[in-house]
């Protein structure tokens, strides 16, 4: 019974650390984006005029 406890926390540990580093992932990229369009924002153009319509940052 012991044993079974242990595996099943070890699971459930491995999975969270895999969510874990995926949303880390996901953050890091949405930093990166966030980065980009400040870097393409012109203050008198609207961010809209610098990028074609339908590609997406």
């Amino acid at each position: 019974m012991a044993r079974n406890e242990e595996r099943t926390i070890d699971e459930l540990a491995q999975e969270m650390e895999i969510n874990l580093a995926v949303d880390y992932d996901r953050k890091d990229l949405k930093a990166q984006r966030e980065l980009t369009k400040q870097h393409l924002y012109d203050g008198s153009k609207k961010l809209k005029h610098t990028v074609p319509k339908g590609k997406r940052v």
